[in-house]
């Protein structure tokens, strides 16, 4: 206990030396990551609290195997991208890098916290379309657009290296390669020979999202990736609100994706509606949003294959599928203007 205690006064100390505060003046709670989290990767959290604060005022990060360094280090340059913004976002809704340093062969990153609770307290089974959801859907949308436009790039190169990874891990028959590359084609011309890359978050959905006073923050940015499809973070957001609103024990994005693209109910039609006013909001023309919506459900099944059961005829063939779907959906449909059918 003893040892514990003075590591955690050594993260502590330094946060004090970061934050510009006496440490007597920071308390520290440590929280040790699930088993299950630590299956991709081992790190501890600490939250830092000032006297008299409800919400801790900084959050600290260590690494204790090669994945979790390797995660922070992801985390923290997604961090400096998104600091770096200079107004791209609204003030609060994200952290500030505040230390990333090597401590006694460990890194340690160091951050500003968010305030509020998480969005996934309350959608859950069950929950129906309220206002309060529909309010958050539009932020989401119009945030994630803020940091596509502040983030925008090229990414036309690495296309053909995305298609042969989704054929290589997910398609072995190959099916897929022709849609993928007629999906990228479509884009390619949509845009005057160019395709567009964004800075994504890599896992936005409610676990990752706070809720505070009518204002919302993103947090654990180690998923991020500086260049990534667009639409692959709020394609990721609406099928993580299927399932969870359905209750599904384990996360189901194959069912989710079928929902998304064909139910005819109000909470369906209305997150049909969120991609769309991303893509108007991106300043994207319409026509191009079943092709890109493509590449970024490719992008998403390459994200989540560590997760998925490794056979080539239940998973591996309902990720090819929802390529073709996607693909097939009229571009009005997707974008929320008309009902599946």
């Amino acid at each position: 206990m003893k040892v514990l205690e003075a590591v955690r006064d050594v993260y502590r100390d330094l946060a004090a030396e970061s934050m510009v505060v006496q440490p007597s003046d920071l308390s520290a709670i440590l929280i040790h990551r699930s088993e299950d989290e630590k299956k991709y990767a081992d790190q501890s959290v600490y939250l830092f609290f000032l006297p008299r604060e409800k919400f801790p005022s900084a959050v600290g990060k260590v690494g204790f195997d090669a994945a979790g360094s390797h995660y922070l280090e992801r985390e923290h340059r997604g961090l400096l991208s998104i600091n770096s913004l200079n107004g791209g976002l609204p003030p609060g809704s994200f952290p500030r890098a505040l230390l990333y340093r090597e401590v006694s062969g460990r890194r340690f990153l160091l951050q500003s916290a968010l305030r509020g609770e998480k969005v996934v307290r309350w959608i859950g089974p069950g929950a129906r379309r309220t206002p309060r959801l529909s309010r958050f859907l539009a932020w989401a949308a119009d945030w994630s657009a803020s940091l596509g436009r502040a983030t925008r790039g090229e990414a036309a190169a690495l296309v053909p290296v995305w298609t042969e990874e989704f054929t290589r891990k997910l398609d072995r028959t190959g099916k897929s390669r022709a849609l993928l590359e007629t999906a990228a084609r479509e884009v390619w011309d949509c845009f005057d020979r160019s395709f567009p890359s964004v800075l994504a978050h890599g896992d936005f959905c409610g676990e990752n999202i706070l809720e505070h006073e009518g204002s919302y923050g993103v947090f654990d940015w180690e998923l991020c990736d500086e260049i990534s499809t667009p639409l692959y973070d709020i394609l990721d957001l609406c099928l993580w609100v299927i399932f969870r609103i359905e209750g599904q024990g384990e996360a189901d994005p194959f069912g989710a994706l079928e929902r998304l693209l064909n139910g005819g109910d109000p909470l369906a039609c209305e997150l049909r509606s969120t991609l769309g006013r991303y893509a108007r909001k991106m300043g994207f023309p319409q026509e191009a949003l079943p092709s890109m919506a493509t590449l970024a459900w490719a992008g998403y099944c390459l994200k989540k294959f560590q997760y998925l059961a490794r056979d080539e005829t239940g998973n591996f063939a309902r990720a090819r599928a929802g390529v073709r779907k996607i693909l097939e959906t009229p571009a009005g449909v997707l974008a929320g203007e008309r009902v599946p059918g």
